[in-house]
């Protein structure tokens, strides 16, 4: 299920959605939902929006109450956190569903980072990716990428540090295409043992 949009609690914190009696109209930015209200009282979020529809009517309309916990701050005060509706897991942000009709944690939608998808080579790309970035590489970075001059501003010994971690990742890199093609090797050389 692909899930566009999220409710971060920081965002209801800032614009004063956590206060006793507080009732407003919201927008995501989009009109992937018409007509978005919220209301807070007895530390629960109540929202509610019309989802289009191809009945009739011509919408449905969605209202989910969210639950606000409080935890204690070390320096005083209290930080908000959202409970999942479907869960009741502490979280700091809900994600609306691709048909906008749920609310839920990552959690209950499954959803992954990129990086837990992929093999220690591809990690190692994303990792030279970052660092050509620092350094202020634009368009697309490949292997024979050349890393770039040191950008104005940025100490020497900055730049000779992620230089090194460049250098690093190029040497784990080509350890992992050994590891992961040593197999595929010895039998290639198994069938074809050389002359």
């Amino acid at each position: 299920m692909g899930v566009t949009r999220q409710v971060k609690v920081s965002d209801l914190a800032r614009i004063g959605a956590l206060t006793e009696g507080w009732k407003a109209r919201l927008s995501w930015g989009d009109a992937i939902c018409e007509d978005m209200r919220g209301e807070y009282a007895d530390d629960t979020l109540r929202l509610s929006w019309k989802v289009e529809t191809e009945d009739k009517d011509g919408h449905y309309v969605v209202s989910i109450p969210i639950r606000i916990s409080w935890s204690p701050c070390n320096y005083g005060g209290q930080r908000p956190w959202l409970l999942c509706p479907y869960c009741g897991r502490r979280v700091s942000a809900l994600h609306l569903s691709s048909n906008a009709r749920q609310l839920a944690c990552r959690h209950c939608f499954r959803m992954t980072y990129a990086t837990r998808n992929t093999d220690d080579q591809d990690r190692l790309h994303i990792r030279r990716r970052k660092l050509f970035r620092r350094l202020g590489a634009k368009g697309s970075i490949d292997r024979y990428t050349r890393i770039p001059r040191r950008p104005k501003g940025m100490w020497r010994s900055t730049y000779d540090r992620i230089k090194k971690q460049i250098i690093q990742t190029e040497m784990d890199l080509d350890d992992a295409f050994m590891v992961s093609s040593g197999p595929l090797i010895s039998r290639i050389l198994k069938r074809y043992p050389p002359a």
